[in-house]
């Protein structure tokens, strides 16, 4: 059996930060914050998702245990490594003079708390499905699925879940009225996705569930949950 190098956050891209300075605060009570640091030279590979046209020029900066901030890249100087983010938070980010490390925007950082913290309360567990909720709507514009044009979707969500979880899908009749008000799908949440791999979850498969709901193959959980791994951020 193949033996994998296990990652760490040691191994991530850091961004040094040198500085904290206090800006405006809107009515939400949020506050901008603009820090100024440095990367280190494990950015070049991050580099292109951070700065390029194609992607956001936001992305995850993680720290002390399930801290994490979502800044904005303002500057950047790629010769000396040196940049400046800004971003919203509610308090002032106490960050001066720590390494905090790069996540790409495609993650969550809770996908890597969940992965590092032995307190997180995985519980392996069947998947038995549950009843949905469905709900028609129309959306302001029409989209190509399949081949076809589609512009009415069904929402579905799982009774009995306050995880605010959803699933939209094009309405199988295209050409029939919105139809008002919700209806009840027997076993219409048949399976889950995995956070990391995305792969199914089908109802009658074991996986482990967290208290927040969310579900994590058993080949993934081994993988990387039991070692504390986090290569599946490579694994995009």
């Amino acid at each position: 059996m193949e033996i994998h190098k296990r990652k760490t956050l040691e191994d991530f891209p850091k961004f040094v930060v040198t500085g904290v300075h206090r800006g405006t605060t809107s009515e939400a009570g949020y506050t901008s914050f603009e820090l100024q640091g440095s990367f280190d030279h494990r950015l070049e590979g991050p580099f292109e998702q951070i700065v390029g046209d194609a992607v956001p020029r936001w992305f995850w900066l993680l720290f002390d245990q399930r801290g994490y901030l979502s800044p904005m890249l303002e500057s950047f100087d790629k010769e000396a490594g040196t940049a400046i983010l800004t971003c919203q938070e509610k308090e002032e980010p106490r960050v001066v003079g720590l390494e905090l490390a790069y996540l790409s925007p495609y993650w969550q950082a809770f996908n890597v708390w969940m992965v590092l913290d032995p307190t997180w309360g995985w519980r392996r567990e069947q998947f038995k499905g549950t009843d949905a909720v469905a709900e028609d709507y129309e959306s302001k514009d029409v989209s190509i699925v399949g081949g076809r044009e589609v512009k009415v979707w069904t929402k579905l969500e799982p009774t009995g879940v306050s995880g605010g979880q959803s699933r939209h899908y094009p309405a199988t009749d295209q050409t029939l009225p919105v139809r008002s008000g919700t209806r009840l799908v027997p076993s219409g949440w048949g399976h889950e996705h995995c956070e990391l791999c995305n792969e199914h979850i089908d109802a009658g498969m074991f996986g482990y569930c967290d208290p927040g709901e969310r579900w994590m193959c058993e080949k993934c959980y081994e993988r990387y949950v039991t070692r504390h791994d986090l290569a599946f951020v490579d694994e995009l």
